[in-house]
């Protein structure tokens, strides 16, 4: 792929920082230092060069291993210190928990390189994860590399799982207060890749909870804050976020059933062997100003899925992802920059940039309800072919699409309702020729910009059925070059242009429309959690278009927008 989509990946990322979310983050993390100010903390240091006879209340006097850490019975306020440039070997077990005025830190000290946990691969067999939490919370983990590379077998540990970060809530309490920062974890994979794909929760930091067996005894994991870490290659996951269904009745779909309040910002995942981001049963969670570069990456192929998204988004609950970007993303399904799994409602996608991913421009399954797709940039994406053999070793069964709407949903096919794509713009790459499919009730397809290069075409197959009264509703889309025409004749008020653009251009702005073009107004769909909680800095009717420019909402301009005005 081009540098420049990096580059563009990069300023994009940086640029659309949102004041509102930097305001609330900082009363929040000054609201709790000014708090734990008065709490007694004991500072503890660990260095390769110590001995765990020390007492490790110095510099001078540093434990040496993580088994020493693991055993100290941490105070809320307390800190734990590793030596920068130290490697540390074996599993940091976190058996305590801060409070929320005073949580319990784990960091570096010195200058240089960060410290190094690495689960490695000792006599009696590799761990599970390099830190293990369970059933513990109120805590700061920040300025280390984390690293799992499993290759040796370990009684009561299965052979298919690897984790750099794993926090375990096993359903004693309800569990808050995590912050993760700064962190940089490479190399996490499992001994053996496990045969069936939805098995496999091999993760660079995975949040579990499990599911409420009586109605007394339903909890959840809440406020985890996951922020400017660097994950590279790992066997699926970057980060996941799981709280498994609960079957019981009085608990099943109500809060409880659900993680709260996640937010994942400004994190760089590269060279994953699946997904950056999973966010399963999660109720209020934000994905914002990430990078996603090669997700379904095949190296270590034998260790890892090689196929997926650079984030998804499973029987979820308010989720709003913006100015992201993902590039490259990789697979024999999926493989989109960012999709909308099935079982979701109320989910917002607006201002993020996909570059190159061979799934989908947009995709969304089955079974979902209200999904608002707008102001975002595809550029390349959609160029998968089926039936040919493909890098892995296998064959796809799945052509890559400009949109898929689709009903898969499980146990049974069930199409999704209120899906609202609107003032998108959709970039070929030449010698593409992706399909559209859109398979759903109350579908509004409004005001998007289609732009077939040279060379390639949209809409090389066009499924559109019809599950309601009205059928789907496209109006005032923008086509140049070689759109189908059925598409276009679905249309009922096209514009037809030609409009040249670089797909390898290293600005953004390369991919605005001319603002000449302008669509219809949009009745903007609801979105009910807007401007609360985690989403304080979120409004329901946006305000301006992924460029910047203020949205002359009577008559916006048609794509995710025009060139910046000047200033």
């Amino acid at each position: 792929m081009p540098s420049g989509a990096v580059d563009v990946a990069r300023d994009h990322r940086h640029e659309k920082q949102v004041t509102g979310a930097r305001s609330y983050l900082l009363a929040t993390f000054i609201g709790l230092f000014l708090a734990g100010s008065a709490v007694a903390q004991t500072t503890y240091y660990v260095s390769e060069m110590g001995n765990d006879r020390n007492d490790g209340l110095s510099e001078g006097t540093p434990w040496q291993s993580l088994s020493r850490v693991s055993r100290e019975r941490l105070e809320p306020g307390d800190t734990v210190r590793f030596r920068s440039g130290d490697l540390f070997e074996g599993q940091l077990v976190i058996s305590n928990s801060g409070t929320a005025e005073a949580p319990i830190t784990f960091t570096r000290y010195g200058a240089g390189e960060k410290p190094l946990l690495d689960a490695g691969n000792p006599r009696r067999g590799a761990h599970v994860a390099t830190v293990l939490i369970e059933d513990q919370d109120q805590l700061v983990i920040s300025e280390l590399k984390i690293r799992n590379f499993r290759k040796r077998a370990r009684d009561g540990i299965d052979d298919g799982d690897a984790f750099g970060i794993l926090i375990r809530n096993s359903g004693r309490r309800a569990l808050t207060g995590y912050e993760l920062s700064r962190l940089e974890i490479d190399e996490v994979y499992p001994i053996k890749r496990r045969r069936m794909f939805n098995r496999n929760t091999v993760s660079g930091i995975r949040f579990e909870t499990s599911p409420a067996q009586t109605v007394k005894r339903a909890v959840n994991t809440s406020n985890i804050y996951i922020h400017e870490n660097v994950i590279r290659r790992s066997g699926r996951f970057g980060i996941a976020i799981r709280h498994r269904p609960s079957d019981v009745g009085g608990v099943r779909g109500t809060p409880l059933d659900f993680d709260e309040n996640v937010r994942i910002i400004n994190n760089l995942c590269e060279d994953l062997g699946g997904s950056c981001v999973l966010l399963n049963g999660v109720k209020g969670g934000l994905l914002e100003s990430n990078t996603f570069l090669r997700s379904g990456s095949r190296t270590n192929q034998n260790v890892s899925v090689t196929r997926g998204s650079g984030a998804w988004f499973f029987r979820s609950r308010d989720i709003v992802a913006q100015f992201n970007a993902a590039i490259g993303s990789r697979g024999h399904n999926d493989s989109s920059g960012l999709h909308v799994d099935f079982g979701n409602k109320n989910v917002l996608v607006q201002y993020n940039f996909f570059y190159d991913n061979e799934g989908y421009g947009t995709e969304i399954l089955g079974k979902n309800d209200n999904v608002i797709w707008r102001y975002n940039v595809s550029v390349g994406d959609g160029t998968r072919v089926a039936r040919v053999d493909r890098p892995e070793g296998i064959k796809s069964e799945f052509p890559g699409k400009t949109i898929f709407v689709s009903d898969f949903a499980a146990p049974k096919r069930l199409p999704s309702s209120n899906i609202h794509i609107y003032n998108n713009t959709y970039v070929t790459f030449p010698d593409s020729a992706p399909q559209v499919e859109i398979n759903g009730e109350n579908v509004a397809l409004r005001n998007n910009a289609f732009i077939a290069t040279p060379d390639s075409r949209i809409g090389s197959r066009v499924l559109v059925v019809w599950n309601d009264d009205n059928g789907s509703i496209i109006s005032n889309n923008l086509f140049s070059g070689a759109v189908a025409p059925a598409l276009i004749a679905m249309d009922d008020a096209p514009h037809l242009s030609v409009l040249a653009m670089d797909v390898s251009a290293t600005s953004l702005e390369a991919f605005a429309i001319p603002s000449d073009f302008t669509g219809e107004p949009i009745v903007h769909p609801p979105f009910p959690a807007a401007g609360k909680g985690v989403f304080s800095h979120i409004t329901e009717i946006p305000k301006r278009d992924i460029f910047g420019n203020l949205i002359a909402q009577d008559a916006p301009v048609i794509g995710a927008g025009t060139a910046s005005e000047s200033p």
